[in-house]
């Protein structure tokens, strides 16, 4: 079939793809791999260079992305352009879109140096966008509580007694960025001027290893006593699919991190019914 392709005017080639095309993640957060990166580049060298260069590829896939999936991809752009504020008078334009914004955003870090100006000029801009979003927005790395719970649910809060070393010390680092009030019973939130709130993962399920889901949770309320214990109480924000986890080898307290990738809140949805049906069989829920 694809030696047909050389059959074809070159402009066809990449409207025929568009129809075709994939990115990682797009359909589940189990997904990693998809056409336009994992399958069409091993075909020729042809295609190599399509699916890097030709932007309108990427940019199909990354349209559809903040469309239906806007409390991800959608969110993940905006706090992307609210880091990154450009002084770009199409960026400031009122009619100028938010995934135009972040491209605008985008093309500014990726101003190269005189040697590699000829490299970065063969890649898509939407391609840098995607990667950069899922680099720093849809994947994050944090430290991990493991304590096992049949049901998590977000919006329902949940109180802890921190005594081990190890997760004495999770929440002193995951407080210490913030004024010693919030350590002390302050509550961090939006309006005792707190925007970026602390938070880790509970992993709630055994085992604790590559695949297995997790949670974010935010701390609420936090109170560090003298001897290093702690009271919290935290909020579970939204489910995650852990990706790797890592004890830190330079410390004796076995406290571990992972690398976690967000998931749809459809994914979400359905993990809070599957474990709400197991727990309460009776019950009937659509």
């Amino acid at each position: 079939m694809f030696h047909e392709f050389a059959n074809l005017q070159p402009e066809l080639i990449p409207h025929i793809l568009s129809f075709l095309v994939t990115v990682p993640y797009e359909e589940t957060s189990s997904q990693k791999y998809a056409t336009l990166t994992h399958v069409f580049p091993l075909v020729s060298k042809q295609f190599y260079f399509l699916c890097k260069s030709i932007d309108d590829l990427w940019a199909l896939c990354v349209k559809r992305l903040v469309k239906y999936q806007p409390d991800l991809w959608g969110e993940a752009i905006n706090r992307f352009i609210q880091n990154n504020v450009s002084q770009d008078p199409d960026f400031a334009n009122p009619n100028t879109s938010c995934l135009d914004r972040a491209c605008i955003v985008m093309r500014r870090l990726m101003i190269p140096s005189r040697n590699d100006l000829s490299t970065s000029q063969s890649f898509s801009i939407h391609a840098h966008l995607y990667r950069h979003l899922l680099s720093r927005y849809i994947r994050y790395e944090m430290p991990v509580f493991y304590m096992p719970d049949d049901l998590i649910l977000r919006g329902r809060s949940l109180g802890f007694y921190f005594f081990e070393p190890r997760y004495r010390r999770l929440i002193w680092e995951v407080m210490e960025p913030y004024p010693q009030e919030f350590r002390q019973g302050r509550i961090p939130n939006v309006e005792n001027g707190i925007t970026n709130p602390p938070m880790f993962i509970y992993a709630n399920r055994a085992p604790l290893r590559r695949g297995t889901i997790a949670c974010v949770v935010q701390v609420i309320h936090c109170n560090i006593n003298s001897n290093g214990t702690a009271n919290i109480e935290v909020v579970p924000v939204e489910h995650v699919l852990v990706e790797q986890v890592y004890e830190q080898v330079d410390m004796n307290d076995h406290l571990y991190f992972a690398r976690v990738l967000r998931m749809r809140k459809e994914e979400q949805d359905f993990i809070e019914l599957r474990d709400v049906q197991r727990m309460y069989p009776s019950l009937s829920l659509t």
